[in-house]
């Protein structure tokens, strides 16, 4: 019986104990800034990143759309390009390399641009036609001459022609290389319309446009 009465106060100790000690543990603060910046760190880490990048986004986005309507109202300028195609394929990436220049100081191997003219047939303003075409590097998709490309509506009249720019950028963002499906996020594209100054830009001088066709 007495050997009863001790492990019961052997043990009631113990609980008082344990008690004891979890109720210090539970008061004790002096850790919890440090776990809780352990916690929050990784987060503000990531929110910081993802500021800057969205900044380099915008500032690259703007350039782009600069760089695109700048290369629009380079060729739209031109009464012709060239004296022969070859002449006028070297005017064209020359101004090009002026459309890179407006990119820095970001990197601009990843300017993919497509130049093409559309013409209107003198009868019916909804029937255009590409009368020529340009791909610098040959890095984007044009659709080929003579082909039928549909314009937003009363963009031209009857005979009339306009020069579009087709071109996309890839955004090489840290998140699109470490984050799942991020990377679809991180292409610029833009589509950009110019009127001519004369009536047509001819690729060479005397083709008259959609007399090739």
């Amino acid at each position: 019986m007495q050997r009863h009465s001790t492990d019961s106060r052997s043990s009631d100790r113990l609980l008082r104990q344990a008690a004891h000690l979890i109720s210090r543990l539970w008061r004790d603060a002096s850790g919890n800034s440090a776990i809780e910046f352990g916690l929050l760190a990784p987060i503000l880490m990531l929110m910081l990143l993802g500021t800057i990048e969205a900044g380099r986004a915008i500032n690259i986005n703007r350039q782009f759309t600069t760089a695109v309507q700048t290369a629009g109202d380079l060729v739209a300028r031109e009464e012709f390009l060239g004296t022969s195609k070859g002449g006028a394929k070297i005017n064209l990436d020359a101004m090009m390399q002026s459309i890179r220049h407006l990119m820095q100081p970001y990197s601009s191997d990843e300017l993919a641009i497509g130049i093409f003219s559309v013409q209107a047939s003198p009868k019916d303003a909804a029937d255009t036609k590409v009368t020529w075409n340009y791909s610098y590097k040959d890095k984007k998709s044009v659709p080929g001459e003579c082909s039928n490309y549909s314009l937003p509506s009363h963009l031209v009249e009857k005979g009339g022609s306009v020069i579009v720019v087709d071109a996309e950028y890839k955004f090489d963002s840290i998140f699109g290389r470490y984050v799942p499906g991020f990377g679809a996020l991180t292409r610029f594209t833009d589509k950009s319309y110019h009127s001519p100054r004369n009536s047509t830009v001819e690729y060479v001088k005397g083709d008259n446009g959609l007399n090739r066709c």
